[in-house]
């Protein structure tokens, strides 16, 4: 694992401006260190070695090897190797208050808005109404129907219509979620997903899973694991909603609600 971990953490370090060309910046509790690329490697695989100890770093179960099992494959933990939790995430040096969010065009914010925001909407209230109401109720054939990914048809029927059964509305949302940040934190000008994005993206696959946790949690009659999934995915999808929330201004549209009430 020490031979595959280094690879992705190598866009953390940034080439010093000191004279030896095989220096890199790392910092470390917030002072900056000069090391060589062997000790950058080295002190970056133990951050992420911890990481894992803690819970918060590699989740091959999970995610696979290469987080193809994610929603959206590409995120903060594709990159780093690392799995903030919300309040972390909201910490971090890449989202406002601590730092500025990369620029995206007015008309680029509204587009995704125009496109996204409905399906958000339902979305956020269906999880702190319809949702909630089941856990609450252990009335787990319902919550299951809530949290239903739906399927690909093969073939169409008798009319010429796909046989597919669309995925429900909160599944539906997790995707307008990860779109919608395409369209909010970073532009065409990039030349890469910005960090704010992967983070974004994170959060996003962190409460899909949460749901994956929660329909499991329901299909056993679990009332303890459902509402601890559905807190923790409410944690995920509400530190998203502060993050994206900062460039929806009143030229975009209105500012999503965050998910109130508690199990």
């Amino acid at each position: 694992r020490r031979a595959l971990l280094p690879l992705p953490l190598l866009p953390l370090l940034l080439p010093a401006a000191a004279p030896a060309a095989d220096t890199f910046e790392y910092v470390e509790n917030g002072e900056a260190k000069q090391l060589t690329e062997i000790q950058a490697r080295d002190a970056l695989t133990k951050k992420v070695e911890a990481a894992t100890a803690a819970g918060k770093g590699l989740d091959l179960e999970r995610r696979g090897q290469f987080n193809e099992k994610a929603l959206f494959s590409e995120d903060f933990y594709f990159k780093y190797g690392l799995r903030p939790s919300a309040s972390e995430a909201l910490a971090s040096p890449y989202v406002p208050p601590q730092g500025e969010l990369p620029f995206s065009p007015v008309q680029r914010r509204y587009n995704g808005y125009t496109k996204y925001a409905s399906r958000i909407t339902t979305g956020i209230e269906a999880y702190s109404g319809a949702l909630r109401e089941a856990v609450a109720g252990g009335r787990w054939a319902e919550v299951a129907t809530l949290l239903d990914k739906g399927s690909k048809g093969k073939g169409s029927n008798e009319k010429g219509e796909g046989s597919g059964q669309p995925p429900s509305e909160l599944r539906s949302m997790c995707r307008a979620l990860g779109l919608f940040g395409n369209t909010a934190l970073q532009s065409d000008n990039d030349s890469g997903t910005t960090a704010a994005n992967l983070l974004a993206r994170h959060l996003v696959n962190e409460l899909y899973f949460s749901m994956d946790d929660l329909a499991s949690a329901a299909q056993g009659g679990d009332k303890a694991a459902a509402k601890e999934a559905w807190s923790r995915g409410r944690d995920y999808l509400n530190s998203y909603l502060r993050i994206v929330n900062y460039p929806i201004i009143s030229r975009v549209g209105d500012k999503f609600s965050v998910v109130e009430g508690s199990l």
